[in-house]
């Protein structure tokens, strides 16, 4: 099969050369607009998964605070964000090894966090066990779960931007 492009008319060289960069700035702009559309697309799927509350507790800002968070991770470190709040059990889901993934059943008083390879020298092993043993304890008998949760992941951005300033200085 032969693809026949049309050759552009014109009564000069300079004419058919002006229209044929015409065609091929029309072919661009259109090539971007795609390109465009299906990053948003995109972008809004991995909003929609990168926060989900079966509660329905969780604010609009509540919300938008997570996501925000998930995608400054992303941005800054190549992590993905995954927070998922459960009316039972936690049920914890395969991750791949650049998730961060915090599972809460507040209901139930479960906590899940799956911390990525590399996120793990970094946080340190008494950082990561005190925020799944002790840091959400008192929270989820004050029903303040939301609150520690924003705080965990304060903590943790913290953690990550202290080494990477810690690095840059060195």
């Amino acid at each position: 099969m032969r693809i026949e492009i049309p050759k552009p008319h014109g009564k000069s060289p300079m004419e058919r050369l002006l229209r044929t960069l015409a065609m091929l700035l029309v072919v661009l702009v259109v090539m971007w607009a795609f390109y465009k559309n299906n990053e948003n697309v995109l972008e809004r799927v991995q909003k929609t998964r990168s926060v989900w509350d079966e509660t329905g507790q969780m604010s609009h800002d509540d919300i938008n605070f997570l996501r925000g968070f998930g995608k400054s991770l992303k941005d800054t470190f190549g992590i993905n964000c995954r927070i998922q709040v459960f009316k039972g059990d936690v049920v914890v889901p395969d991750v791949d090894a650049k998730t961060l993934y915090l599972g809460l059943s507040p209901a139930r008083r479960q906590l899940s966090i799956e911390f990525p390879a590399l996120m793990r020298p970094a946080l340190g092993q008494e950082f990561m066990d005190s925020l799944r043993d002790e840091h959400f304890a008192q929270a989820f008998d004050d029903n303040q779960w939301i609150r520690e949760l924003k705080i965990a992941l304060t903590m943790i951005w913290s953690r990550l931007t202290a080494l990477e300033n810690k690095e840059a200085t060195q």
